[in-house]
Formats: C-alpha cells, structure tokens, sequence
C-alpha cells in the first residue's frame, strides 16, 4: 500500500522516514480527510508513539514523513525467532497498550495494530501509522475497497471492524491481543489458506489455547490473552488498561471484567466438554510398509502451501460473492428447481475472469438453514451475496434474486417470471441478469463466456435437477445412519437421469451425474464386495460413455478414476496383473483431470490417496495440498487434513505436521485423529513433550472413543504417553505405562498395540524388544514384510543397522 524511503531533513539535519502511499491507495483517498486525519495524529505526543513530522500531497501521490528509527518491526523480530521469550512479549504488549491508551484518551482509535506497525528500537517499542487506516478508510465517500485495497490486515481485524460496523477502543484491544497471542503461540490464531477460511475459523470457532503448542506459557495468561479476543466487544476488555493490568496480574486495580479471568480459565474439562462420541477411526499404521525416510526431500518445488504466520489481510471486495441456495416458498415442492438454478447461477458465475464466486461446496452448509447475511459474509469472508426465492403467484411461478452487501442491504432486485416449460431459457436470463447487476457496484464490465455445452431440452435438464436433489438426500440420510434409504433413494435418482438420457443423449451431463450416483451408492455397500463391485463397474461404464461424448472433460476423467481406485482399494479385481493395471490405470485418469483442470480438487483428493498408497509420500503431500488449495470445503477435507498431517510427518516435515494437527483440531475438533495427532507429535524429536498435556489428551481420546472400543483405547493412549515419556527422558515411566499397556491376542487380533509399542521401544533403545515385537506382529502380518525391508521410516532408524533386525528381514526383497 506504500513506498517508505529514508531521507534526510535538511533544515533539521537529521533522518526521517517518508511514506508515499501508492497510486491506486492515493486515488482513493480524499486528500483532505487524508491531511485532517495525520495532523489529528501529529498532535499525539508519548514516548510509544512514533511522532509524524508532516505530510502532504505532490502530484497525485499522498505521503507524511516521520521519525526515523534504527531498528527493527515486530514483524521482523518474529519471522527471526518465531516464539519471543514470554519477559518480552509482556513488555512490548503493556507499551504499546500504554500508547493506545493515551491514544484513545484523545479520542484516537488506531484500527490496524499488528506487528509490522510495531517498531523496536533496543528495548523501547514506537507504536507507527495512527490515524492512517482511520484516513484511508473514508473520503467523501470513497472507500478504499473500492480499488480492492486492504483497510487492514485481516487477522488481526476485530470481528466488528473486518464487517464494517463501528469501532471503538474495543477493537484495538482485539488486535493487540491477536498480536500477542501470536507473539506467545509462534502463530496466528485462527489460519487457513485463505481470507475466507480465516474467517470463517475466527467466527465459528473458539480461540484455539496457547498452551497447546507451548505449554510453558501460564494459565493466567493465555487466559488473558483470549479473553482479549472475545468475538462480541462487550465480552472483551473495556479499556486498554484494564488488559495491560490483567496482563501483569494487577488485581486490586482491575475491573470486574479483568478480574473474572482467573488461572483456572482453562481445564482439562472444558477442552473436552459437550464432544459427542465418535466412531473409532482407522489408525494410522505404522507397520504396514515400514515408513519411507528416504524420500525426504525439500518440498520448496512443489509450492507447499504454509499457513502459519502468513495471512492475507484484503479486505473482500463486491467481485468476491457467494450464491446462497435459493429458497422455495411453495412449500417445498420445486426445491429441486431452487437448487438447479442456484448450481447453475454459481457455475456460470464461476466463469466470469472479473468475479471471485465460492463454491458449492463453501455454501452447501447454509442450504435450507436461516443463518443472517452478516454472519454468513464473515464466514466466507466475501463482499456480495446472491439470495433468491422461488414462489408462486397464482398459477405462475416466480423467482426475486436480491445482490446484497455483507450488512444485508440490497444493491439490486430483481423478479422473474421461470417458465416451467421452458426452464432453460429462464435460467440462462436470471445468470445474466446477475451479472449486469454487478457491474455497477463492482466498477467491471462483467460479461458472461460462452455458455458451456449443455441441453436444449428442459424437460432433461428437469430430470437432471431433481436427480441432484435425490443425491443430497441420500448424503443426508447416510450421514444418519439410514444406508439403505440412502441406496433406494439413488436408485430413484439414476431412473431420473435414465429418463434424461433418453431425452437427450448428446448431453454429456447426464452420464456424468448417472456415474457419480454409482459412486454414492458405491460408498454404501463397501461392507459388501459382492453388491459394490457390479455398483462400481455401471460407474466406470457411465464415465466411458461421457468420455465417448467429450473425451477431455475433466469430471468424467475424475469419476472414472476414482471408480478404478475404488475397485483396486477394495480388491475387487481377482487377478493380481488385473488389480495392477486397474490402479495404474486410476492414476492415469485422475492425473489427465487434473492437467486438464489444475482446480479439480476431488480429482486431486483422490491422487493423494493414490499415492499414498504406493507409498510416494512426497507425492501425496503435494496432491493433497492441491486438493486442499482448491477447495478447502470438499466434503473429503476431513480425511485431506488427515493425508496432509501423516504425509508431513512420515516426511520428518515436523512443523507443518503440526500445524495440519492443529488445523484439523480448529476445524474437526470432536474427531479422534485430531487428539492423536498432538500425541504423535510429542513422540517426533521436533517438540518437547509437555507430559499433563499428553495425560490430558490421552484422557480426552478415551472419553471420546464409544464405549465397546474405550480398553483398546486406553491402551493405545498409554503407548502414546509413553512415547511422550520416552522423549522427555523419562525412560523407567515410560518402560512402565508401556506394560500396563500390553493386551491379549484376543483383545489386539491385529496386533497393532504390539507394533505401535515397537516404536516406542525403538526411541528407548529397547532393540531386542522392539524386534521381538515386531516378529510377532510380522506373524499375524506377513504381507507387511516386505515394507519392512524395502521401505524403511525415520520412527526405525535406528534398527538398521542391528543383526537381528536384518536377520528378520532377510530374504523379504
């Protein structure tokens, strides 16, 4: 947003600092509300405060010139050491506390605290840009989103000020206690990989603890430091001073608001409380193909994607908008037209190079929920929304699509009449309609592309419809637990499609949507092979016939290849030469999809588990990245987060192992692997183990596990905490817990306890023991072998050069 130069004041002799704000910035900005706001903040006179000298305008450009400081910013420090010592993140807080403080006596709200306006000067801390955010963010009546520009950063926005509404000295508490947090935490609070998920995870989510990563830090303080943090101002601390002397722990001079943060904020029982249990989730197993340090390699090539301490701070514009699902007034009846016109709207939108359009999958979770526009917007993080309603005006259907700002205000309305016998041309006018309605407010000639090949018959595109309602249904009822609802309610939506195929048979659509049913239905019947198997082939033969109409389209190509994968991961070929071309051939598809369309992020979900197969973790890293980047709502993000943590780790990439854990805790934080995740991590040589932390995560895995599984689990916690144990240098208690932990054949058929404890003893130096282990469990699991002997993890490093371990091994290649 500017250019800062360093200079020399002649008349003064002395250095000064000068920021030209950029073009684009400049031109946005009423000069005069820009030089009433910085001589506002020139009068500012305290030891914190970066003093301004003056400012101006020459040509086009805006600047003001202040002191110049020989030293660094906090952001500088921070990228250097990541975690600042606890002594000093106090001490730079409570000064710049005490410049906001004085601050906001005149009536002065910052609005954009975070690190890179923080300067250090050896020990002494300058608070820069007052009043710059406040002068950039009006100009008879401009405003600055209207270039598309940031007034912000938007991690370290309060909830109120990324929404637009008024702000008060409330939210610059928000900020700095966001940049402490991050000072504290080695991160950011809430990340993702972009504004949107941000947040959506700052909304929807509770501050994650800083303890979690860095349990050195005092109850009393990460609870003052969240408390900072409340979403609704009037939860957070009311003045500066009251969050400084909270933070120093000055109780006889805090507010009753300060003073309700006591040590015991954060328990053991509150992480866990109100989390339902889950079903026991298949282990990630060490054992199978033994690990593969040998494919550590720098990931810099392949564009892995770093969430912590990165944050896009742009402030969405009206060219970033969501669809809503349409609602259906008549009662129900036309839900199904509702949500074609709404898919269809999205799709075509998606098209236009001007917009930012969110997926289906990002609104999906609104659909037929009555969540307000302001609170849907900070979710996904957008500028516009799209809403709709269809009803019925006596014998005439109808629909209103309103273009509305993040605050609700309508920009544009418009009603249609939606011919039922001729839906297509309506919808193909209701798209473009939408679309002249954002040219005014976006400043962009919006045109739509070519429409994509499609049908001319309504009646087809009709059927399609209601057959794509039919297949959320059978979503629905299988997430419930009604699987054989779900499989009759996708043979119903086949027929329909059946019926539209014949209707139009050029429509490549519809053997599409025909082989995507058989994919649902397929995921139903996977306890029973015989009845998957012929599911899966009338797949692979739907996908066949919409290759034969469109060879290059991608989603044909992604749905042939996941059906081939299912067939290969499920064993239904009998052939081993056959099973190995089927997976071969798997990659092949889902590969040609994605050169196709590097955005196909189901097609990249599935590469990733395909790799990961083979195993070629590196690969599958890089795949589930892609998938992740490209949609972070696919409906397989659960199981991608989990790829991406077990693919970093098995990497030895430690840190980004960690930040996928906590990722997968702020956006699934009942989920099993998500508490077990943060004990691998304490059995990795990157983290010191935090042994009550460890406790208190196996415990929490325990009490979330059902209740017919919960002594496996025990057991396998106690290895956990053991592993933790043996890394603090604990080895008599962590040699203890692990005998506690042994089971019965009966009660570990797979002996799967017995391998994870071999890990464990690997990291004690139990080598017999660890091999003596393993034999057993090789016993029951030959087939795993050979993993062992070709593809050998970091966790056995240390076997390898044993005798016995070859011995074990020998003849396995």
């Amino acid at each position: 947003m500017a250019t800062v130069f360093r200079a020399q004041d002649l008349r003064y002799d002395r250095p000064v600092a000068i920021k030209v704000l950029s073009p684009e910035v400049s031109s946005a900005v009423s000069a005069e509300r820009f030089e009433r706001e910085i001589k506002i903040s020139a009068k500012l006179q305290h030891p914190n405060i970066l003093t301004v000298f003056d400012s101006g305008e020459v040509g086009e450009l805006l600047y003001y010139v202040m002191t110049f400081v020989e030293g660094e910013s906090l952001r500088d420090r921070m990228r250097r050491e990541t975690y600042l010592p606890m002594e000093d993140a106090i001490r730079i807080t409570c000064e710049v506390a005490d410049a906001l403080s004085y601050a906001h006596s005149q009536g002065i709200i910052h609005r954009d605290i975070k690190p890179e306006n923080i300067l250090l000067r050896g020990e002494h801390v300058l608070v820069a840009d007052f009043g710059i955010a406040r002068a950039t963010e009006a100009g008879q009546g401009e405003s600055l989103t209207a270039v598309g520009m940031s007034l912000g950063t938007a991690a370290y926005m309060s909830p109120e000020q990324a929404a637009g509404d008024t702000v008060d000295p409330r939210s610059d508490v928000y900020s700095l206690g966001c940049t402490m947090y991050e000072m504290l935490a080695g991160q950011l609070p809430f990340t993702g990989p972009n504004p949107m998920a941000i947040a959506a995870r700052r909304m929807l989510e509770p501050v994650p603890p800083i303890r979690i990563v860095r349990p050195a830090v005092p109850e009393h303080l990460e609870a003052v430091v969240i408390a900072s943090m409340e979403r609704v101002a009037a939860d957070r601390f009311q003045t500066m001073e009251d969050f400084k002397r909270a933070i120093l722990g000055d109780a006889t001079t805090m507010s009753m608001t300060a003073q309700r943060y006591a040590p015991a904020y954060l328990t053991a029982s509150r992480m866990t409380a109100g989390m339902p249990a889950l079903e026991q989730p298949r282990k990630k197993n060490y054992l199978m193909w033994g690990g593969i340090a040998a494919l550590v390699i720098a990931l810099a090539g392949v564009g892995f994607w770093k969430f912590a301490g990165k944050s896009s701070g742009a402030v969405p514009g009206a060219n970033h908008l969501a669809v809503l699902y349409f609602d259906d007034v008549t009662g129900g009846s036309l839900q199904y037209l509702a949500d074609g016109l709404t898919e269809s709207l999205i799709d075509r939108l998606s098209d236009v190079a001007a917009l930012t359009v969110e997926s289906r999958n990002a609104v999906r979770p609104f659909r037929g929920k009555d969540v307000s526009t302001d609170s849907v917007a900070r979710a996904l993080h957008v500028g516009s929304l799209v809403r709709g309603e269809l009803d019925r005006e006596g014998g005439k259907f109808g629909l209103t699509v309103r273009l509305v700002d993040a605050s609700d205000a309508t920009i544009a309305r418009k009603k249609f009449d939606v011919d039922t016998a001729n839906i297509l041309k309506s919808q193909n006018e209701i798209a473009t309609q939408v679309a002249e309605f954002l040219r005014a407010p976006i400043g962009t000639e919006v045109q739509l592309k070519d429409d994509r090949a499609g049908t001319t018959n309504s009646q087809a595109w009709t059927l399609v419809e209601r057959a794509g309602k039919l297949r959320k249904d059978a979503d629905s009822l299988s997430g419930a637990g009604a699987k054989d609802l779900a499989v009759a309610t996708l043979a119903g939506a086949d027929k329909l499609l059946a019926q539209a195929r014949t209707l139009d048979p050029k429509w490549v659509k519809v053997p599409v949507e025909r082989a995507r049913v058989m994919l649902t239905k397929a995921q139903q019947l996977t306890d029973t092979p015989t009845k998957m198997a012929p599911v899966v082939d009338s797949g692979i033969a739907h996908a066949d016939t919409a290759l034969g109409l469109q060879p290059n389209n991608p989603d044909a190509l992604e749905l042939k290849g996941t059906l081939l994968f299912a067939r290969y991961y499920r064993n239904l070929e009998s052939d081993p030469k056959a099973l190995a071309k089927t997976f071969a051939d798997a990659e092949s598809y889902l590969t040609q999809s994605v050169n196709l369309n590097s955005h196909q992020a189901g097609a990249w979900a599935q590469l990733s588990g395909l790799y990961y197969s083979k195993p070629d973790v590196q690969q599958a890293l890089m795949a589930a990245t892609n998938a992740y980047n490209a949609d972070a709502y696919l409906s397989s993000a659960k199981a991608i987060l989990k790829r991406l943590f077990w693919a970093s780790h098995d990497l030895e990439q430690f840190p980004e192992a960690l930040k996928w854990c906590s990722e997968g805790r702020k956006r699934f934080p009942t989920d099993l692997d998500f508490t077990t995740c943060r004990m691998w991590m304490y059995t990795t040589p990157n983290q010191t183990p935090d042994i009550d932390s460890a406790w208190a995560y196996r415990n929490a895995y325990v009490a979330l596990t059902p209740e017919k599984s919960r002594d496996y689990a025990k057991k396998m916690g106690d290895i956990l905490v053991a592993g933790a144990l043996a890394r603090a240098s604990l080895p008599d208690s962590a040699r203890h817990v692990l005998l506690r932990a042994r089971a019965t054949p009966s009660e570990d058929p797979s002996r799967e306890l017995e391998g994870n404890e071999a890990v464990i003893r690997v990291m004690l130096g139990d080598q017999d023991e660890a091999i003596r282990l393993i034999a057993d469990y090789l016993t029951v699991n030959p087939g795993h072998r050979r993993g062992f002997a070709t593809r050998t993890g970091w966790w056995w490093r240390d076997l390898q050069g044993n005798p016995k371990f070859k011995a074990l091994l020998a003849g396995a290649r």
